[in-house]
């Protein structure tokens, strides 16, 4: 059980340093606003390519570690304790429901990041010299897919909050010698 809740706390530690938006912040903007990032983009638009590629670049490694240890977790952890919770007959059934809702928004999270490396993807090949309007839009694309991905992250850890909580009930259940 300290295991569990070692791996679990750390992961929220870690994740949390994932999807934080910085650069790529959704803002809602109007079309004045619009006309101002368009001449801001015309005027450093080699800086903003330079920055596009870094924060590619960074997201890439971060999203490689943070899935594998969404993975781990989900594979290595929590599966294997509610197999064997219910090897021994206690009722996990609320882990179970947790791990299922974990399972399935982790791929969400996978199809979402592969939307985001594709619009990241499209960013760094248009050209911000040409066509600054067709860069932002692109621009626009890539902030709005990395949202997706914050809001993934969010409801990851909030399961695993919730995970270790449920964990936390069980312990305590043993400890007090009821099987329930």
């Amino acid at each position: 059980m300290k295991k569990v809740t070692f791996y679990l706390a750390s992961f929220l530690i870690t994740s949390s340093l994932l999807v934080t938006p910085r650069a790529a912040e959704a803002q809602s903007v109007d079309a004045t606003a619009d006309s101002e990032i368009i001449k801001t983009l015309e005027r450093n638009c080699s800086s903003v390519r330079v920055a596009i590629k870094n924060i590619h670049t960074n997201d890439a490694l971060t999203r490689v570690n943070v899935g594998q240890r969404y993975n781990s977790i989900s594979t290595k952890l929590m599966a294997r304790l509610n197999g064997r919770l219910a090897i021994n007959k206690l009722d996990s059934s609320k882990l179970v429901n947790i791990t299922n809702e974990f399972e399935s928004t982790r791929l969400k999270f996978n199809s979402n990041y592969n939307d985001y490396d594709t619009a990241m993807t499209d960013l760094q090949r248009a050209n911000c010299s040409n066509n600054v309007a067709d860069y932002y839009q692109k621009l626009t694309v890539a902030r709005e897919a990395r949202n997706k991905l914050s809001e993934d992250v969010k409801i990851l850890d909030e399961l695993l909050v919730r995970y270790k909580e449920e964990v936390q009930v069980i312990k305590n259940s043993l400890s007090g010698g009821s099987n329930e």
